[in-house]
Protein backbone atom coordinates (compact mmCIF):
# COMPACT_ATOMS: atom_id res chain seq x y z
CA UNK A 1 0.00 0.00 0.00
CA UNK A 2 1.19 3.52 -0.76
CA UNK A 3 2.65 5.13 2.38
CA UNK A 4 0.82 8.36 1.51
CA UNK A 5 -2.55 6.70 2.17
CA UNK A 6 -1.68 5.70 5.73
CA UNK A 7 -3.88 8.47 7.11
CA UNK A 8 -6.80 7.18 5.06
CA UNK A 9 -6.09 3.65 6.32
CA UNK A 10 -6.17 4.87 9.91
CA UNK A 11 -9.66 6.25 9.34
CA UNK A 12 -10.80 2.86 8.01
CA UNK A 13 -9.28 1.10 11.01
CA UNK A 14 -11.03 3.58 13.31
CA UNK A 15 -14.35 2.72 11.65
CA UNK A 16 -13.76 -1.00 12.30
CA UNK A 17 -12.78 -0.33 15.92
CA UNK A 18 -15.80 1.95 16.43
CA UNK A 19 -18.09 -0.72 14.97
CA UNK A 20 -16.76 -3.32 17.36
CA UNK A 21 -17.43 -0.81 20.12
CA UNK A 22 -21.05 -0.37 19.06
CA UNK A 23 -20.80 2.64 16.70
CA UNK A 24 -21.52 1.96 13.01
CA UNK A 25 -20.30 4.41 10.36
CA UNK A 26 -20.22 2.92 6.88
CA UNK A 27 -17.23 3.93 4.77
CA UNK A 28 -16.98 5.13 1.16
CA UNK A 29 -13.49 5.42 -0.35
CA UNK A 30 -13.73 7.66 -3.42
CA UNK A 31 -11.14 8.06 -6.17
CA UNK A 32 -10.52 8.33 -9.89
CA UNK A 33 -9.50 5.16 -11.77
CA UNK A 34 -5.95 3.82 -11.22
CA UNK A 35 -5.54 5.11 -7.67
CA UNK A 36 -4.74 1.69 -6.23
CA UNK A 37 -7.56 1.66 -3.70
CA UNK A 38 -7.61 -2.15 -3.89
CA UNK A 39 -4.56 -2.14 -1.60
CA UNK A 40 -6.55 -0.27 1.03
CA UNK A 41 -9.37 -2.79 0.73
CA UNK A 42 -6.99 -5.71 1.13
CA UNK A 43 -5.71 -4.16 4.34
CA UNK A 44 -9.24 -3.43 5.54
CA UNK A 45 -10.21 -7.07 4.96
CA UNK A 46 -7.11 -8.15 6.86
CA UNK A 47 -7.99 -5.92 9.84
CA UNK A 48 -11.57 -7.26 9.78
CA UNK A 49 -10.19 -10.83 10.02
CA UNK A 50 -12.72 -13.68 10.23
CA UNK A 51 -15.51 -11.13 10.77
CA UNK A 52 -14.91 -9.77 7.26
CA UNK A 53 -16.18 -10.64 3.79
CA UNK A 54 -14.51 -9.07 0.76
CA UNK A 55 -16.34 -9.04 -2.56
CA UNK A 56 -16.35 -6.88 -5.71
CA UNK A 57 -19.27 -5.10 -7.32
CA UNK A 58 -18.98 -6.98 -10.60
CA UNK A 59 -19.52 -10.31 -8.82
CA UNK A 60 -22.50 -8.89 -6.91
CA UNK A 61 -24.11 -7.93 -10.21
CA UNK A 62 -24.27 -11.62 -11.08
CA UNK A 63 -25.08 -12.98 -7.59
CA UNK A 64 -26.41 -10.45 -5.10
CA UNK A 65 -27.48 -13.30 -2.84
CA UNK A 66 -23.87 -13.66 -1.70
CA UNK A 67 -24.45 -10.69 0.60
CA UNK A 68 -27.73 -12.03 1.91
CA UNK A 69 -26.26 -15.46 2.66
CA UNK A 70 -22.95 -14.31 4.15
CA UNK A 71 -22.67 -14.48 7.97
CA UNK A 72 -19.79 -11.98 8.25
CA UNK A 73 -20.47 -8.72 10.10
CA UNK A 74 -17.98 -6.53 8.20
CA UNK A 75 -18.51 -6.35 4.42
CA UNK A 76 -15.75 -4.96 2.18
CA UNK A 77 -17.09 -4.14 -1.31
CA UNK A 78 -14.66 -3.19 -4.08
CA UNK A 79 -16.06 -0.96 -6.86
CA UNK A 80 -19.59 -0.66 -5.50
CA UNK A 81 -20.42 1.71 -8.36
CA UNK A 82 -20.69 -1.33 -10.65
CA UNK A 83 -24.11 -2.03 -9.14
CA UNK A 84 -25.59 0.69 -11.38
CA UNK A 85 -25.68 1.29 -15.13
CA UNK A 86 -26.75 4.40 -17.02
CA UNK A 87 -29.86 2.90 -18.60
CA UNK A 88 -33.58 2.55 -17.90
CA UNK A 89 -33.81 0.39 -14.79
CA UNK A 90 -30.07 0.72 -14.27
CA UNK A 91 -30.47 1.77 -10.63
CA UNK A 92 -32.54 -1.24 -9.52
CA UNK A 93 -29.61 -3.24 -8.17
CA UNK A 94 -28.07 -0.16 -6.56
CA UNK A 95 -31.38 0.60 -4.84
CA UNK A 96 -31.44 -2.99 -3.59
CA UNK A 97 -27.90 -2.64 -2.26
CA UNK A 98 -28.66 0.64 -0.48
CA UNK A 99 -31.80 -0.83 1.11
CA UNK A 100 -29.70 -3.77 2.28
CA UNK A 101 -27.08 -1.43 3.74
CA UNK A 102 -29.77 0.51 5.61
CA UNK A 103 -31.62 -2.53 6.94
CA UNK A 104 -28.54 -4.41 8.18
CA UNK A 105 -26.50 -3.83 11.33
CA UNK A 106 -23.30 -4.78 9.51
CA UNK A 107 -20.44 -2.42 8.70
CA UNK A 108 -19.90 -1.71 4.99
CA UNK A 109 -16.55 -0.51 3.67
CA UNK A 110 -16.79 0.35 -0.02
CA UNK A 111 -14.85 1.89 -2.90
CA UNK A 112 -16.37 4.11 -5.58
CA UNK A 113 -15.33 5.64 -8.87
CA UNK A 114 -15.40 9.40 -8.13
CA UNK A 115 -17.40 10.23 -11.27
CA UNK A 116 -20.01 7.59 -10.52
CA UNK A 117 -20.12 8.69 -6.89
CA UNK A 118 -20.93 12.32 -7.76
CA UNK A 119 -23.59 11.22 -10.27
CA UNK A 120 -25.20 8.77 -7.82
CA UNK A 121 -25.06 11.32 -5.01
CA UNK A 122 -26.99 13.73 -7.24
CA UNK A 123 -29.55 11.12 -8.30
CA UNK A 124 -29.87 8.82 -5.27
CA UNK A 125 -28.23 10.71 -2.41
CA UNK A 126 -25.94 7.77 -1.63
CA UNK A 127 -23.77 9.84 0.72
CA UNK A 128 -26.24 9.52 3.57
CA UNK A 129 -25.67 5.75 3.62
CA UNK A 130 -21.90 6.21 4.02
CA UNK A 131 -21.25 8.93 6.60
CA UNK A 132 -17.47 8.36 6.59
CA UNK A 133 -16.31 9.46 3.14
CA UNK A 134 -12.61 9.22 2.31
CA UNK A 135 -11.40 10.96 -0.84
CA UNK A 136 -7.97 9.72 -1.91
CA UNK A 137 -5.66 12.72 -2.52
CA UNK A 138 -3.44 13.47 -5.51
CA UNK A 139 0.29 12.92 -5.04
CA UNK A 140 2.81 15.71 -5.58
CA UNK A 141 6.14 15.31 -7.39
CA UNK A 142 8.02 14.46 -4.20
CA UNK A 143 5.54 11.75 -3.22
CA UNK A 144 5.62 10.23 -6.70
CA UNK A 145 9.42 10.21 -6.59
CA UNK A 146 9.37 8.48 -3.19
CA UNK A 147 6.85 5.91 -4.42
CA UNK A 148 8.76 5.02 -7.59
CA UNK A 149 12.28 5.08 -6.16
CA UNK A 150 11.41 3.05 -3.05
CA UNK A 151 13.95 0.26 -2.58
CA UNK A 152 16.50 1.72 -5.03
CA UNK A 153 19.99 2.93 -4.14
CA UNK A 154 20.90 6.59 -4.54
CA UNK A 155 22.47 7.07 -7.99
CA UNK A 156 21.28 3.66 -9.19
CA UNK A 157 19.34 5.25 -12.05
CA UNK A 158 20.53 7.78 -14.61
CA UNK A 159 18.01 10.36 -15.83
CA UNK A 160 18.79 10.97 -19.50
CA UNK A 161 17.80 14.26 -21.10
CA UNK A 162 16.18 13.75 -24.51
CA UNK A 163 15.01 16.21 -27.12
CA UNK A 164 11.35 16.05 -28.02
CA UNK A 165 10.65 14.34 -31.37
CA UNK A 166 11.35 16.59 -34.32
CA UNK A 167 14.43 18.29 -32.88
CA UNK A 168 14.81 21.89 -31.84
CA UNK A 169 12.57 24.48 -33.48
CA UNK A 170 13.70 27.89 -34.65
CA UNK A 171 12.53 31.06 -32.99
CA UNK A 172 12.88 33.12 -36.19
CA UNK A 173 12.02 31.81 -39.63
CA UNK A 174 11.75 33.51 -42.99
CA UNK A 175 8.43 33.05 -44.76
CA UNK A 176 7.17 34.19 -48.10
CA UNK A 177 4.05 36.19 -48.88
CA UNK A 178 2.86 36.55 -52.48
CA UNK A 179 1.64 40.05 -53.44
CA UNK A 180 0.34 41.53 -56.64
CA UNK A 181 2.44 44.56 -57.65
CA UNK A 182 1.70 46.44 -60.92
CA UNK A 183 0.01 43.37 -62.37
CA UNK A 184 2.75 40.94 -61.38
CA UNK A 185 2.87 38.41 -58.53
CA UNK A 186 5.94 38.96 -56.38
CA UNK A 187 7.14 36.76 -53.50
CA UNK A 188 8.09 38.98 -50.56
CA UNK A 189 10.15 37.40 -47.77
CA UNK A 190 9.37 38.43 -44.19
CA UNK A 191 10.60 37.31 -40.74
CA UNK A 192 8.20 35.31 -38.56
CA UNK A 193 8.65 34.79 -34.81
CA UNK A 194 7.12 31.69 -33.21
CA UNK A 195 5.95 32.64 -29.66
CA UNK A 196 5.39 28.97 -28.80
CA UNK A 197 9.07 28.21 -29.34
CA UNK A 198 10.04 31.22 -27.21
CA UNK A 199 7.83 29.97 -24.36
CA UNK A 200 9.31 26.48 -24.74
CA UNK A 201 12.87 27.85 -24.62
CA UNK A 202 12.11 29.93 -21.52
CA UNK A 203 10.53 26.91 -19.82
CA UNK A 204 13.52 24.77 -20.75
CA UNK A 205 15.94 27.34 -19.40
CA UNK A 206 14.08 27.33 -16.10
CA UNK A 207 14.17 23.53 -16.01
CA UNK A 208 17.92 23.50 -16.67
CA UNK A 209 18.39 25.07 -13.26
CA UNK A 210 16.97 21.85 -11.78
CA UNK A 211 18.49 18.40 -11.96
CA UNK A 212 17.26 16.03 -14.65
CA UNK A 213 15.69 13.92 -11.92
CA UNK A 214 13.80 16.87 -10.40
CA UNK A 215 12.53 17.98 -13.80
CA UNK A 216 11.43 14.43 -14.66
CA UNK A 217 9.31 13.95 -11.54
CA UNK A 218 7.75 17.41 -11.80
CA UNK A 219 6.79 16.63 -15.39
CA UNK A 220 5.52 13.18 -14.37
CA UNK A 221 3.35 14.67 -11.62
CA UNK A 222 1.94 17.19 -14.09
CA UNK A 223 0.95 14.81 -16.89
CA UNK A 224 -0.31 12.11 -14.49
CA UNK A 225 -2.26 14.74 -12.54
CA UNK A 226 -0.95 13.20 -9.34
CA UNK A 227 -2.65 9.86 -10.01
CA UNK A 228 -0.32 7.15 -8.59
CA UNK A 229 -1.41 4.42 -11.01
CA UNK A 230 -1.00 6.62 -14.07
CA UNK A 231 2.39 7.85 -12.80
CA UNK A 232 3.55 4.26 -12.34
CA UNK A 233 2.39 3.34 -15.86
CA UNK A 234 4.29 6.27 -17.42
CA UNK A 235 7.32 5.48 -15.26
CA UNK A 236 7.48 1.95 -16.65
CA UNK A 237 7.42 3.37 -20.18
CA UNK A 238 10.28 5.76 -19.38
CA UNK A 239 12.44 3.25 -17.49
CA UNK A 240 15.04 1.35 -19.50
CA UNK A 241 17.21 0.19 -16.60
CA UNK A 242 19.49 1.74 -15.53
CA UNK A 243 18.38 4.75 -17.57
CA UNK A 244 15.22 6.81 -17.30
CA UNK A 245 14.26 8.74 -20.44
CA UNK A 246 13.07 12.27 -19.81
CA UNK A 247 10.82 12.58 -22.90
CA UNK A 248 7.49 11.63 -21.34
CA UNK A 249 4.58 11.54 -23.73
CA UNK A 250 1.90 14.21 -23.46
CA UNK A 251 -1.64 12.93 -22.90
CA UNK A 252 -3.36 12.47 -26.29
CA UNK A 253 -5.45 15.20 -27.90
CA UNK A 254 -9.11 14.15 -28.02
CA UNK A 255 -11.35 14.77 -31.04
CA UNK A 256 -14.67 12.94 -30.61
CA UNK A 257 -18.25 13.45 -31.71
CA UNK A 258 -20.99 13.52 -29.08
CA UNK A 259 -21.85 9.81 -29.26
CA UNK A 260 -18.18 8.84 -28.88
CA UNK A 261 -17.82 11.30 -26.00
CA UNK A 262 -20.88 9.81 -24.27
CA UNK A 263 -19.46 6.29 -24.56
CA UNK A 264 -16.09 7.46 -23.22
CA UNK A 265 -17.91 9.03 -20.27
CA UNK A 266 -19.69 5.75 -19.51
CA UNK A 267 -16.35 3.90 -19.45
CA UNK A 268 -14.71 6.68 -17.42
CA UNK A 269 -17.44 6.36 -14.78
CA UNK A 270 -16.53 2.70 -14.29
CA UNK A 271 -12.83 2.53 -15.16
CA UNK A 272 -13.59 -0.58 -17.19
CA UNK A 273 -16.75 -2.12 -18.55
CA UNK A 274 -17.71 -5.42 -20.10
CA UNK A 275 -18.91 -5.14 -23.69
CA UNK A 276 -22.16 -6.82 -22.65
CA UNK A 277 -22.73 -4.11 -20.03
CA UNK A 278 -21.88 -1.38 -22.53
CA UNK A 279 -24.40 -2.93 -24.96
CA UNK A 280 -27.09 -2.65 -22.29
CA UNK A 281 -26.43 1.08 -22.06
CA UNK A 282 -26.06 1.78 -25.79
CA UNK A 283 -28.71 -0.58 -27.17
CA UNK A 284 -31.65 1.84 -26.68
CA UNK A 285 -29.58 4.51 -28.49
CA UNK A 286 -29.09 2.23 -31.52
CA UNK A 287 -25.33 2.32 -30.99
CA UNK A 288 -23.10 -0.75 -31.28
CA UNK A 289 -20.92 -1.28 -28.23
CA UNK A 290 -18.35 -3.18 -30.30
CA UNK A 291 -18.14 -0.43 -32.94
CA UNK A 292 -17.96 2.45 -30.46
CA UNK A 293 -15.37 0.69 -28.31
CA UNK A 294 -13.27 -0.07 -31.40
CA UNK A 295 -13.36 3.61 -32.41
CA UNK A 296 -12.15 4.68 -28.96
CA UNK A 297 -9.45 2.01 -29.05
CA UNK A 298 -8.26 3.23 -32.45
CA UNK A 299 -7.87 6.73 -30.98
CA UNK A 300 -5.75 5.40 -28.12
CA UNK A 301 -8.28 6.10 -25.36
CA UNK A 302 -9.26 2.57 -24.32
CA UNK A 303 -8.05 -1.00 -24.73
CA UNK A 304 -10.23 -4.05 -25.37
CA UNK A 305 -9.19 -7.39 -23.94
CA UNK A 306 -11.31 -10.45 -23.26
CA UNK A 307 -14.55 -8.56 -23.88
CA UNK A 308 -13.65 -5.83 -21.36
CA UNK A 309 -13.20 -2.18 -22.34
CA UNK A 310 -10.62 -0.44 -20.12
CA UNK A 311 -9.42 3.17 -19.99
CA UNK A 312 -5.81 3.60 -21.07
CA UNK A 313 -3.86 5.07 -18.17
CA UNK A 314 -1.87 7.52 -20.31
CA UNK A 315 -5.10 9.02 -21.70
CA UNK A 316 -6.91 9.45 -18.37
CA UNK A 317 -6.08 13.14 -17.85
CA UNK A 318 -7.24 14.03 -21.37
CA UNK A 319 -10.37 11.91 -20.94
CA UNK A 320 -11.35 13.74 -17.78
CA UNK A 321 -10.70 17.21 -19.21
CA UNK A 322 -12.68 16.38 -22.37
CA UNK A 323 -15.67 14.95 -20.49
CA UNK A 324 -15.77 17.86 -18.06
CA UNK A 325 -15.73 20.39 -20.90
CA UNK A 326 -18.85 18.72 -22.28
CA UNK A 327 -20.32 18.38 -18.77
CA UNK A 328 -20.74 14.65 -19.26
CA UNK A 329 -19.03 14.08 -15.91
CA UNK A 330 -18.38 16.42 -13.01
Amino acid sequence: MLPFFEEEMKRIEESIEDYRGGIRRNVAIISEPYYGEADLMARAASVAGPDGLRIDGRRLRHDFGILERAPQRIVVVDEAHRLSLRKVGGFDLMDRFLRFVTSEERLFITTWNSFSWRYLEEVLGIGRHFPRQIILPRLDAGQIREMLLAGREEGELTFVEEEAPGGDSKVLEWRVSRRAVMGHNIDLPYPSVDPGVIRSRLKRNRKEKKSGEDAFFERLAQISDGNPGVAEHLWKEALNYPEVRSSLRDPPTIDLDFDESFVLGVVLSSGSLELDELSEVLGPMDLSAETMAALLEEKGLVSIDGGVVTLRAEALKSDIEHERRLRLVW
